[in-house]
Parts: structure tokens; sequence; C-alpha cells
């Protein structure tokens, strides 16, 4: 019995067990199979794919090839091939970044110190040697540093040689042909026609990488860079030679800033640590004049690159136009400490100084401009200065050479009319004044066109309506000239006994605030002019 209950206890045991199971299977989910795992990419997978970002071409390509090439190195069957990728992809992230004046990011010492590896070829160092000097821009222009004129002095120094070896390796590889076309477009006289220095590349001119390179030697195609751009959206870098471009042709008399300035803020959004691209945003707002947009970018660019000395120069302008001579001079001592732009600098600090009334400094900073600078700015701001000294023979030889030196500035020519006035020389005050009047009546009717045409620009309301407001002030301040200038014409002709001549000017004055009663006080001395 004991033996039977036992049997049935087990036997109920095992039942509700069997029922919980069959309860727990019809809930549970059918097992779901599991996902084909992606094998990792062999070693030629990843090469082949390195290589092809490298014909793209893009910066973002070159960083993401190397970032390849250097999972290469680690992998030991492919450690020489991931070098040699690694070499070259760093020496054209370096090149790249020269080429936009970007800040240096290490990727040329990467490739040196790669480039000592065992297998690696002898040529790859002199390549290097190359890339080093290749100037801020890829093209040459007046150095700005110490570390452009070493550049400079490197690239003619090794010229000859570098051209053999580099002409050689440019059939070999988009590597060969990239740096030939650095090189050649940045160093190859005008008399090589542009066509002799592509020619060495034609095997590789459908790379995107070539594509680049062959469509800025010398100055950018615009046609060929955009086609590039809008083919491969990855090439963000080409906004800003596209925005380059269009800056410069406003020599041609085109005003494309509004693009530019589009593209550069594009390309600000993708790498916004670009002191080349900050201080191009920069130039733009001093030319629409936007002055404290322009200081603000020239403070981003001296906080990437301290020692930028045309950032510098563009902040001492752009302060200066902001009323700001305290700041001015200070940035133009910064100027004068790294020996660049030295007769720039003491311009623009002497005018500050004046406008301060420190004519004492700003006399002795003018004239050491003098000696650095040939222009009519120079001589026209000495003038201003020794007219407030009251030196005024001084100041009449300063405005005669700026007058000589630019006929066109109305100012000067006031500013002369008004010291030969002083000096009672009144010949000549009488000429050179009509000449001023003629001079200051012809520029408002410029500046009356000209804020016409901001009025009906594209500009933004706020845009247009400093630009007009400063041509307003222009107006303003030419009248007052004119009114001077009349003013002392009808005393010069007074003193020369030709009343005719007196009167008329005098006439032109007689409601002015400042010389209605001067000019009232000439036409009661004058004798009464004949009844018709």
């Amino acid at each position: 019995m004991g033996s039977n209950g036992s049997m049935r206890i087990t036997s109920a045991g095992a039942l509700a067990g069997l029922l919980a199971l069959l309860t727990i299977s019809a809930c549970a989910k059918p097992p779901v199979a599991s996902a084909p795992t992606t094998p990792p990419p062999t070693p030629a997978q990843r090469l082949a794919s390195a290589d092809a970002l490298v014909r793209e071409g893009c910066l973002d390509c070159l960083i993401d090839a190397f970032g390849q090439y250097e999972l290469l190195r680690a992998m030991p069957s492919a450690a020489e091939v991931g070098t040699a990728g690694a070499v070259r992809s760093a020496a054209l992230i370096a090149l790249r970044q020269r080429e936009l004046g970007m800040t240096d990011e290490g990727y040329g010492q990467r490739a040196r110190s790669l480039a000592g590896a065992p297998g690696q070829p002898v040529w790859l160092r002199t390549v290097l040697d190359v890339i080093e000097a290749i100037p801020v821009g890829g093209m040459t222009r007046t150095p700005t540093s110490d570390l452009d004129l070493a550049r400079s002095q490197a690239l003619r120094a090794n010229q000859d040689a570098w051209r053999v070896t580099l002409r050689d390796l440019a059939p070999a590889d988009e590597f060969g042909a990239y740096v030939w076309l650095a090189f050649a477009c940045a160093s190859e006289t005008r008399d090589v026609p542009t066509e002799t220095l592509l020619a060495p590349t034609e095997t590789w001119r459908d790379a995107p990488l070539i594509e680049f390179r062959r469509a800025i030697c010398r100055g950018v195609q615009p046609d060929p860079l955009s086609a590039l751009a809008a083919r491969h959206p990855r090439w963000v870098e080409a906004k800003y030679f596209l925005g380059s471009y269009d800056v410069g042709l406003m020599t041609r008399g085109e005003d494309q800033l509004d693009e530019a300035d589009r593209l550069f803020n594009q390309a600000y959004a993708w790498r916004p640590e670009w002191p080349a691209l900050t201080q191009s945003i920069a130039n733009v707002a001093m030319t629409v004049e936007e002055f404290e947009r322009a200081a603000l970018f020239y403070d981003r660019t001296l906080a990437l690159e301290p020692l930028a000395v045309d950032a510098l120069l563009g902040k001492v302008r752009a302060q200066t136009y902001l009323g700001k001579p305290v700041d001015a001079i200070a940035t133009a001592d910064q100027l004068i400490a790294v020996r660049w732009y030295v007769g720039d600098a003491r311009y623009w600090r002497a005018l500050n100084e004046s406008e301060l009334e420190r004519n004492d400094e700003a006399w002795t900073d003018v004239e050491l401009a003098d000696k650095l600078l040939v222009n009519a700015e120079v001589p026209k701001l000495a003038g201003l200065i020794a007219y407030r000294r009251r030196e005024l023979d001084v100041s009449r030889r300063k405005f005669e050479l700026a007058v000589r030196r630019n006929r066109n500035d109305c100012e000067t020519a006031y500013y002369l009319g008004v010291v030969l006035a002083e000096l009672r020389d009144w010949p000549r005050t009488a000429q050179v004044l009509l000449g001023a009047c003629d001079c200051l009546q012809a520029a408002e009717i410029g500046y009356t066109n000209e804020i016409a045409k901001i009025r009906a620009s594209n500009d933004p309301p706020e845009r247009q309506a400093k630009k007009v407001a400063r041509r307003e002030q222009y107006i303003a301040k030419g009248r007052r000239y004119l009114a001077t200038s009349w003013y002392d014409i009808a005393v010069a002709y007074f003193n020369l006994s030709k009343p005719a001549e007196a009167r008329q000017y005098a006439e032109k004055v007689v409601g002015d605030e400042q010389f209605g009663d001067r000019a009232k006080e000439i036409l009661a001395r004058l004798p009464k002019s004949p009844q018709p």
C-alpha cells in the first residue's frame, strides 16, 4: 500500500510538472534564429577601401584613409603596405591643410616618423621636404612671417633638384601626381605654360584628388571646381576656394561678396578652427563695412594663429573704424613688436594717436611711417598733425605731396586750401579751393548714387542702414567742407580785390550758421554791384 501510494504521488507530481511545462511552452515565443555575423573586412578589402578614399581626395576622405592604414599597420601581414599608405595619406593631409591655411595638426610630423620605417623608399623623405616648403595657400605670395620666409627660401634653393624628382614621380600614382602639382603650381614661373605643368598627371586626371589640384593650379578655376563639389558632397573645402574666387571678382568690378560670405559660412560650419577662413570672413566683413563682425573674426583668427600679421593689421583697421583708438594703438604695438607691416602699424597708430590729440606722439609715428610707405595717406595724415601743431609751412608741404600722389582725394585738396588761407596765400587759396569744391560736389553725387544702389541691393536691412548712414555722414561732412571752402574763396577774392567773385562766393554762405555773419560783413564792405 505504501508502495502504491508512493507511485500515485509520484505519478500525480509528474503529471502536474508536465502540465506546467506544457503551459510554459505554449506561452513562450518561438526561438529566433540568430542573424549571421558579418566578418570583419580582410586586409585586402581594408587596403582597397583606404586607397579609394585617397583617390576621392577630400580632406575628410584622407583622414579616414589614414585611419584605415593605421589599422593595417597593426596586422603583421599588412604592416608594410599599411605604413606606406599611412605615410602618403598623412603627407597629403599635411599638404591639404597647408593649402587651405589651416592649423598644423601634426600630420606632416607623423608622415616623417613613419617614413623611416623599414621598406619605405628614400625619396619619400625628399617629398616630405617639398611639402614642408609649400607656401600657405599653395601658391607663392609675399611672406608674412619668419616661417613663410624660410619656406620660400627653401623652395628657391632646392627648386631644380626637386623638379626632377617630382616630375619623375608624377606618372606613378595619384600621390606623386598631387605633390608634383602642388610644387609646380607654386614654384614654376609664368613663362612655363599651365598645360606643361599638368601634362605629367594626365594618367590620373579623372581621380577627384587630381581634379581638385588641377582646378586650383595658378588660381581657382570655378567651373571644374564647382562640378567636383557637386558630384562629391564631401569636398566641403572646395567652398573655401570658390568663396575666395568670388572675393577676387571685386577687382573686375563684380560684387559677389554675398555669395562668398555664404560659401565661407558653410565652410566655417564644417571646420571653425581654420585661420585662413576666419580671416577671409573678417576681410569680407570689412569690405561690406560690418566692422564689429570683422573685429570678431580677426580675433578668432588670432586665437588660432597669434602671429597672423594680416589679421593683426585688419584688426587695427576695424578698431579704428569702430572708434576705439586705445585698442587700435595696442594692436598696432603688437605689429611693431613682431616687426611686420611696421610702416602700416606706425601709420594706424599715428592716426589713432591724433584722434586722442596726442599730436607729438602721432608726429613721431607718422614720420617713421613716411620712411617705410610711399602713398598719399601718410603725407595727408602728416599734414593734419602738423596743422594741429600749428606748423603751417610743414602742413602745406605735406598736403602738397599728398595731392601730387592722389589728385582725386577731395579732402586733401580741401585741407591744403585751408592751410593756404591761413598762410594768406590768396591766389593759391582760391585756385586750390575751387578745385576742391568741384571734387566735393562730384563726390556728393557719387555718394547719392551709392545710397540708391545700396537701397536697391539684396543686402540685409541692418547692413543697408549702416552703409547708408555712413554715406550720409560723408555727404554732411562734405557739405561743411564746401561751406568753409566757399567762405575762404570769398575772403581770398576780397583780398585780391575781385569784388564780383568775392560777392558770388560770400552769397553762397550768407545763410550758413557758422559763416553767415562773416559773409555778411564781406558783402557789406564790397562796392555795390551795378544795377542792370
